[in-house]
């Protein structure tokens, strides 16, 4: 999700502390990124012996059903209504099968620290798409021009001139961009559920992409032949259940005690995480470019999302 437009990182500690963000609620934000930074260092352990459309109607279903375990013990229900599943089954598909999908589509051809630099860009796409959607909330400035310049900068010296120049070049990272892309939209589409309890919200998406999911991993893997590894079916495990359920569950806590003020923080953190696992977990060695990349990205979210004075 992008930042908002009222939130300078340098500005996040003193917000946080005025709505009473306290260390519980630091440990579950560190947690949070920790999960969906780890996320990319999973699904790079179970492609080997998973196919990737496999590993993404797992997630759903793990993560969906763990979810829904919450919902009935807090006592709350899904939609009743057919016409009512219709936003969540739009979302869904933006939100969560399309964008799991191209990841683990993608992270079969790069470094799971690679995919989740990339995902860093996806607060920018949000700003670009934010201003083409409602222009009078989001007019053009400096710092916004600024900011996805730099941004796009990172991105062509982390996915480099063979995405351009060779045919299939860089066809992985183009697929995590996409991705990231899909979550812009979906950050945008979310104000149609907005009334809706986010626990119900968040159980109805996942649902709704397990659903969608499971024919095309029927049509394209059948993934009842697969010979999926003990290490792959633990990491798809963990991938669902805590990578997915428990971590909607500590986004939409964090949410209703940081707001927009979580948010920018977050951002700054996946990406980092998701490095730092790559290196300790998979052994993986980023290259300088990749480290240039993630810097400049991480300027262009501080950079256009800078007040003005």
């Amino acid at each position: 999700m992008a930042m908002s437009d009222d939130v300078r990182p340098a500005g996040v500690a003193g917000a946080l502390a005025a709505r009473g963000f306290g260390p519980a609620d630091y440990g579950c934000l560190i947690l949070l990124a920790a999960l969906w930074g780890g996320s990319f260092m999973l699904i790079k352990t179970a492609l080997p012996t998973m196919g990737p459309f496999t590993i993404v109607v797992s997630r759903l279903a793990l993560g969906a059903a763990a979810l829904y375990a919450v919902l009935k013990l807090r006592g709350l229900r899904l939609p009743a209504r057919a016409v009512d599943w219709l936003p969540f089954v739009v979302f869904g598909a933006i939100g969560n099968l399309a964008p799991f999908t191209l990841i683990a589509w993608g992270q079969q051809h790069v470094p799971s620290a690679v995919a989740a630099i990339l995902m860093a860009a996806m607060p920018l796409f949000t700003l670009v798409l934010a201003r083409v959607a409602k222009p009078a909330e989001n007019p053009i400035t400096a710092g916004r021009v600024a900011g996805i310049a730099l941004g796009f900068s990172g991105v062509v010296v982390l996915v480099g001139p063979s995405a351009l120049t060779e045919a299939g070049g860089g066809i992985g990272e183009l697929a995590i961009l996409g991705a990231a892309l899909c979550y812009a939209v979906a950050s945008l589409y979310a104000e149609r559920v907005r009334h809706v309890p986010p626990l119900v919200s968040a159980t109805a998406t996942l649902t709704s992409g397990a659903v969608l999911a499971l024919p095309v991993a029927a049509i394209l893997e059948q993934p009842w032949t697969q010979a999926p590894a003990l290490e792959a079916m633990a990491a798809v495990t963990l991938l669902g259940i805590a990578c997915t359920g428990l971590a909607y569950l500590l986004f939409y806590r964090l949410m209703a005690r940081g707001g927009a003020v979580l948010v920018a923080l977050n951002n700054y953190l996946i990406p980092a995480f998701g490095v730092m696992w790559g290196i300790l977990l998979l052994g993986e060695q980023p290259s300088l470019n990749a480290f240039l990349a993630l810097g400049l990205i991480m300027l262009a979210i501080t950079v256009a999302n800078r007040r003005r004075r």
